[in-house]
């Protein structure tokens, strides 16, 4: 059976890797650890990609170097560039052993710098040829971008917290798409990756959820249930499972897991109708011996921006896939430490969602959550 994962060792053996942001923008970049890059090693790159040269590093290592964040354009502004704007600090130069900073020995010797295993910030000077850039602390399950993509894949693979990434550009000069860069990995023997597989990555071996409280809970559509908070660890938020019965075995458990869309589910909002969902969800897991109806707090921070957005109700097409991935992930990290193992799943749509087994968790059946609605409500 072959290795879903092995990205992660072709890229600590061939030490580059073609990232593609198969969310979005379909932008892809070329990415290799800063951890010990040789002149070679960003020759190619440089000879390769045409784009660029940045170095993403996490805050934690961003901080050890002192670095300071650059002004940032302001809102609607465009670039003249073919890399869209992403946040950087200033720019920096190795402060011995380089000429013009321009070479690729140059570049790597700063290059080198940024990726040592112990941040030296008086090894740099400002400003220079290297452009660090900012990324999120959670990487690509916090902001799903290249840059965060890069430095995770970096750290997964063994390396420092810091990676260089190129932007790949086609004939014109304008940024690879995805297909493209795909091809274009195959023809240079380079291994490629995607933003949405380092994610699922994370989500299968990393433990994101703690559970923190528990108490008994009387409700009028579901019953007596218990309520189960669980903090995440990347996001400040809780997420809550209301458990009925004894779910852990072998026996198939009714669940539903459901995003917070608080504005509906709180005030009556007509748009989308997840509070009716809820109601008739509760109801439906009310009806049985057992059930789970796992509730999922957002941390209303769009993907894409830092821009908060505590009204969003719904998500661009860009972002809702790897977003219900995210959900189902952490919400299959609950269900397991719930110990349950088989579900009957209660959803608006069938799920196509395979990647379940890999935390011990098989959709047994899925059903379309029931409309058990005795009366209409009145929301004044």
């Amino acid at each position: 059976m072959s290795d879903p994962f092995s990205f992660i060792s072709s890229f600590r053996n061939n030490r580059l890797s073609v990232l593609i942001d198969d969310a979005g923008s379909s932008r892809a970049a070329l990415v290799a650890p800063a951890h010990k890059i040789t002149e070679t090693e960003v020759n190619r790159i440089l000879r390769l990609s045409g784009g660029l040269t940045f170095v993403a590093l996490s805050p934690e290592r961003a901080s050890a170097f002192l670095l300071n964040t650059m002004i940032r354009p302001n809102a609607g502004e465009k670039s003249s560039l073919a890399t869209p704007l992403i946040p950087q600090y200033t720019s920096v130069e190795a402060r011995e052993g380089i000429s013009t900073g321009i070479s690729a020995a140059d570049r790597a010797a700063t290059i080198a710098i940024l990726g040592s295993e112990t941040p030296q910030p008086r090894a740099l000077v400002r400003p220079g040829h290297i452009f660090p850039v900012e990324t999120r602390e959670g990487g690509v399950l916090v902001n799903l971008a290249l840059p965060e993509g890069a430095v995770d894949l970096a750290r997964l693979a063994g390396f420092t917290d810091a990676a260089l990434f190129v932007d790949l550009l086609d004939a014109r000069g304008e940024l690879m798409q995805a297909e493209e860069a795909r091809e274009f990995g195959k023809h240079n023997s380079i291994p490629t990756t995607s933003l949405t597989e380092i994610i699922a990555h994370r989500l299968e071996r990393e433990p994101l959820v703690t559970r923190v409280a528990e108490a008994r809970l009387p409700t009028t559509l579901a019953g007596a249930v218990r309520a189960i908070v669980y903090r995440s660890k990347i996001h400040d938020v809780e997420h809550i499972a209301l458990v009925k019965g004894r779910v852990d075995g072998d026996e198939p458990v009714l669940v539903r897991v459901q995003s917070e869309n608080t504005i509906t589910d709180v005030f009556g909002g007509i748009t989308p109708n997840s509070r009716l969902h809820l109601q008739n969800a509760l109801r439906a897991i009310g009806s049985r011996e057992r059930g789970v109806f796992l509730y999922l707090r957002r941390s209303f921070i769009d993907d894409r921006s830092n821009n908060i957005q505590p009204l969003k109700a719904t998500h661009s097409a860009q972002t809702v896939a790897p977003t219900m991935m995210r959900e189902y992930g952490v919400g299959a990290q609950i269900l397991r430490d719930l110990g349950i193992s088989r579900i009957e799943l209660l959803a608006t749509t069938p799920r196509a969602l395979a990647g379940l087994p890999s935390f011990g968790i098989h959709i047994v059946s899925q059903h379309s959550i029931p409309d058990l609605t005795t009366s209409r409500e009145h929301v004044v």
